[in-house]
C-alpha cells in the first residue's frame, strides 16, 4: 500500500514519485521486491538514458547541444558528466591498449608472459638518438654523451645552466631538471601523460573564448560554446575509443590490420565532418561561412593545444 505522504521529507504524495525529493513511494526498502525494482529502474531509465544519449551525440552532430539549450534535458546525460565518462574510457583504453600491444609481449624463461618494449625498436631509436648526440656534440658548449650501451646521457651540469626571464621559476626548473635526468626521465613522462586529461578542462574553456568571438552576432553565452565543445570531445574520444579497440584487436588478429589502417582514416574523416555539421546545426550558418570559420577554429585548436600541452610539460616537471 502506498502511503499518504513521503517519508523522506513528510511532503503529499500525489503520484508513484515525490513531487518535493524525488524519492520512489513504494513502502520499505527492506523487501526484496523493493531492491529489484530499484535495480530494474537503473537498468531500464538510466541506461536508456545513457544509449539514447550516445546515439544522438555521434550520428547527430550538434542535436545534443541544441536539445540542451532547448530545455529538453532530462531524457538526456548532461553534458559535464558525459564528458567526464567518455574521457575516462577514451584515456584507459589508451593506457591499457598500449601494454597489451603484441609487439610489448614476449615470454620469459618460464613460458609465462611479461611485457616488455620491442628490443629492436629500442635498438633503432638508440642508434638515431646517438646520431643526434654526435652532431649536438660537434656544438661548441655540447654536453651530450653516449654510454657503450647507445643511450643518451647528459651532463647534470647543464641543468645550472637553464635561464628564465622569471627569476621565481629558475631555481625549481634546475631541480627539475636534475630530477628527470636522474631517471632518465621516466618520472616526467608520466607526470606528463597523467596531466593530460586535467588540461583538458584548461584547453575547452580557453577554445569556447574564441567561439564567442566567432559568433558574437545573435548574441550567446559563453556557457553555450563550452557545452558545443564538450559535446564534441565527447564523440571524438568516443570515435578514437573504437578505433584504439579495433587497432589492438588488429595486432592480435593480422587479418584485420589493413582494415585498420583504414578505420584510422574514416575516423579522421569522420572528425571533420562531426565538427563540420556540428557547427552548422547549432549554430545555423551558411556553409561557405561555417567552412571558413571552422578553418580559423581548427588553427585556434592547434595554437591553444600546442600552448596547454607546453604548460603542461613545464607543470609535470616541476611536480614530478
Amino acid at each position: 500500500m502506498t502511503p499518504a505522504t513521503c517519508r523522506n521529507c513528510e511532503a503529499p504524495l500525489s503520484g508513484p514519485y515525490c513531487a518535493q525529493c524525488g524519492q520512489h513511494a513504494h513502502e520499505s526498502a527492506r523487501s526484496l521486491a523493493a531492491l529489484g525494482h530499484d535495480a530494474w529502474h537503473v537498468v531500464t531509465h538510466l541506461d536508456s538514458r545513457f544509449w539514447a544519449t550516445l546515439k544522438l551525440l555521434a550520428f547527430r552532430p550538434g542535436q545534443l547541444t541544441r536539445e540542451y539549450f532547448d530545455e529538453r534535458r532530462a531524457r538526456y546525460v548532461p553534458p559535464v558528466r558525459l564528458y567526464l565518462v567518455i574521457s575516462i574510457l577514451f584515456f584507459g583504453i589508451a593506457s591499457l591498449t598500449s601494454l597489451l600491444r603484441p609487439d610489448f609481449v614476449v615470454s620469459d624463461s618460464a613460458g609465462a608472459k611479461r611485457f616488455e618494449p620491442d628490443l629492436n625498436d629500442i635498438k633503432r631509436e638508440a642508434r638515431e638518438a646517438a646520431a643526434e648526440a654526435r652532431k649536438a656534440a660537434a656544438k661548441p658548449g655540447a654536453a651530450a654523451k653516449q654510454d657503450e650501451d647507445g643511450d643518451l646521457n647528459f651532463d647534470v651540469k647543464d641543468c645550472d645552466k637553464i635561464h628564465s626571464s622569471l627569476r621565481w621559476l629558475e631555481q625549481p626548473l634546475r631541480d627539475a631538471c636534475r630530477r628527470n635526468f636522474g631517471d632518465g626521465g621516466r618520472t616526467l613522462k608520466h607526470a606528463f601523460v597523467a596531466n593530460i586529461p586535467k588540461m583538458m578542462f584548461v584547453f575547452l574553456p580557453m577554445i569556447a573564448l574564441v567561439m564567442r568571438l566567432l559568433y558574437w552576432w545573435p548574441r550567446r553565452y559563453y556557457v553555450e560554446h563550452l557545452v558545443f565543445f564538450l559535446h564534441n570531445h565527447a564523440a571524438l574520444f568516443l570515435a578514437m575509443s573504437v578505433q584504439i579497440l579495433y587497432s589492438a584487436l588488429a595486432g592480435l588478429v593480422p587479418a584485420l590490420k589493413a582494415s585498420a589502417s583504414w578505420l584510422g582514416f574514416a575516423v579522421l574523416c569522420y572528425a571533420v565532418w562531426y565538427v563540420y555539421r556540428s557547427l552548422r546545426r547549432y549554430y545555423g550558418q551558411g556553409r561557405w561561412l561555417t567552412l571558413v570559420k571552422l578553418t580559423i577554429v581548427g588553427f585556434a585548436y592547434l595554437a591553444f593545444l600546442g600552448i596547454t600541452l607546453v604548460g603542461t610539460l613545464l607543470v609535470s616537471a616541476l611536480v614530478a
